[in-house]
């Protein structure tokens, strides 16, 4: 997934360094605030902004949970949803290191993050963390052991814009088992989880997901020349190309139930993301195979991209350039194409959107920060009547 996915993915998900620009004030009635924590600890729970009655009729109880990084963004929740994985830019360093940090509720309401622990090992670029469904093991893209600081980095880029996803070789998808001991005995020393690669390419593997019943790993790779999805089983093998056509297939997500990916793609290789939804084809023995039907949910010309699953499995959310490259909303889309519903309403881009695991909560990226950095932010998910 800056997807900033990154940013990356994403969500799509990437190392997208994209450089996201003005979330100003819109209108309407003012929230007032904390200032900004200058170093990575638990982020101010309000901030001074104003809301627009049509989004604050959505997102309830924003919060600010990421601080002190020059940027951060994709981030996802653990399956008890206690803990986030994120990716961020620590201040003067120049590429997103990996970091999870425990949530901190209040009741019902999440009211911040804790400090972070950063989990990736130096040199080395990455992105696109994700839980497994029972907790136990994460995942996340890495250059670690394969950096190559000389290297020219390729990647999609929106022509004559200041986004762009960058696909370094050498990244490789690792995955670090029995996560949480192992930080909490860091006692929020960094330490680097990049141990155990499932993938060993020397190109771009990146983007990866979980299935629900965590019996596989969706991914994007560049080892067909562009950029393709593809499964695999958790420990590396049984690889399958779900993708092959041509242009960026990326950022993808196995649905609720298991058996369809959304994903982004640039098909027609014009600069244009667009969302898909493809219905998984299966064997005798419950395998994954390949692709059933193929659908297309948006056909336009804007930058449609980063798509998530909300867990009742008929809606997706994504972000897009409807507005402007300089500012991109949160839309949420049925996965008949139909029902494209507007989600925010905030000057400059809301990007890299997930929902909660039961739902009631949205996470994205955005520049609502006070010191008008992008940051992680959260807030509560109420559908909307066209939903």
């Amino acid at each position: 997934m800056i997807k900033s996915h990154h940013f990356v993915r994403a969500c799509v998900g990437i190392i997208a360094t994209m450089v996201i620009s003005g979330c100003g004030a819109d209108s309407h009635k003012p929230v007032t605030a904390a200032p900004t924590h200058s170093e990575h600890s638990a982020a101010p729970t309000s901030f001074p902004t104003t809301i627009d009655p049509r989004e604050s009729a959505i997102l309830s109880d924003l919060t600010q949970l990421t601080s002190g990084f020059d940027k951060a963004g994709e981030a996802y929740f653990s399956p008890d949803m206690k803990w986030i994985i994120f990716q961020a830019f620590p201040r003067g360093e120049t590429h997103y290191q990996e970091y999870v940090a425990p949530l901190i509720w209040n009741g019902d309401k999440i009211t911040g993050a804790g400090k972070p622990t950063r989990i990736s090992g130096e040199p080395s670029h990455n992105t696109c963390g994700y839980f497994s469904p029972d907790g136990n093991s994460l995942i996340f893209a890495s250059t670690f052991g394969k950096e190559d600081p000389d290297q020219k980095e390729g990647g999609y880029q929106r022509e004559g814009r200041d986004y762009r996803w960058a696909f370094p070789g050498g990244m490789e998808i690792y995955r670090a088992d029995n996560w949480k001991a192992q930080v909490e005995t860091a006692t929020g020393k960094g330490i680097n989880l990049a141990q155990t690669a499932l993938t060993n390419n020397n190109v771009y593997d990146a983007e990866g997901d979980y299935s629900p019943d965590g019996k596989w790993i969706c991914f994007c790779s560049m080892r067909s020349g562009d950029g393709d999805i593809y499964i695999m089983r958790p420990d590396g093998s049984h690889v399958v190309q779900i993708t092959n056509a041509p242009g960026y297939d990326g950022g993808p997500f196995f649905s609720p139930d298991g058996k369809h990916l959304c994903y982004r793609s640039d098909r027609h290789k014009n600069n244009l993301l667009q969302i898909f939804v493809a219905d998984l084809a299966f064997d005798a023995g419950g395998n994954i195979t390949g692709v059933a039907a193929e659908h297309q949910l948006t056909n336009d010309a804007n930058v449609n991209w980063c798509p998530y699953w909300h867990p009742d499995g008929q809606h997706l959310i994504y972000s897009t350039s409807k507005h402007g490259h300089a500012n991109y909303e949160l839309y949420a889309i049925r996965t008949d194409g139909t029902h494209d519903t507007r989600i925010t309403y905030a000057a400059g881009p809301d990007v890299l959107p997930v929902f909660s695991p039961d739902g009631k909560w949205l996470m994205w990226a955005c520049r609502r920060s006070t010191d008008n950095t992008a940051q992680v932010f959260v807030a509560r998910f109420t559908p909307p009547k066209e939903w």
